[in-house]
């Protein structure tokens, strides 16, 4: 239920899976973890928003978060500028950060079905992400 101190050591990991374990938090020590592209952290107990330090995490490619209870996302995921495939599915969405926008190179595909969100934000961030497979 609780990511430990001595992970934040591994800064050579490179595939982060902490899915399926009833976590809560997450310290903003994660953010020393730089090499990390792969960061799965699905069906857990998360709330509120990803901690501003995964921009930390510039090799990330690939983020799934979905399946918790996220209702936000932080602005700092707009810097994550190799991301290719983002994953909130099941959280309780409400409000997108314009800072996605500044994904529109890498990002190939961001689902977000089963959030709370209006055709309009949806609308909007398709404007956005012209190239990416918005998933809703």
């Amino acid at each position: 239920t609780k990511v430990t101190a001595e992970i934040y050591s591994k800064t050579e990991t490179t595939d982060l899976i902490l899915s399926n374990n009833n976590i809560q938090t997450l310290p903003s020590e994660m953010g020393k973890m730089t090499n990390v592209v792969v960061f799965k952290i699905d069906h857990n107990l998360l709330e509120g928003s990803l901690i501003g330090e995964i921009r930390q995490m510039s090799k990330l490619k690939q983020l799934d978060v979905s399946y918790n209870k996220m209702t936000g996302m932080p602005a700092e995921i707009g810097q994550l500028s190799n991301l290719e495939t983002l994953n909130y599915s099941y959280n309780d969405i409400t409000g997108l950060p314009n800072e996605l926008s500044n994904l529109s190179g890498n990002l190939k595909e961001f689902n977000l079905s089963g959030n709370p969100l209006s055709q309009e934000q949806i609308s909007k961030l398709k404007a956005s992400l012209p190239n990416t497979n918005i998933i809703f």
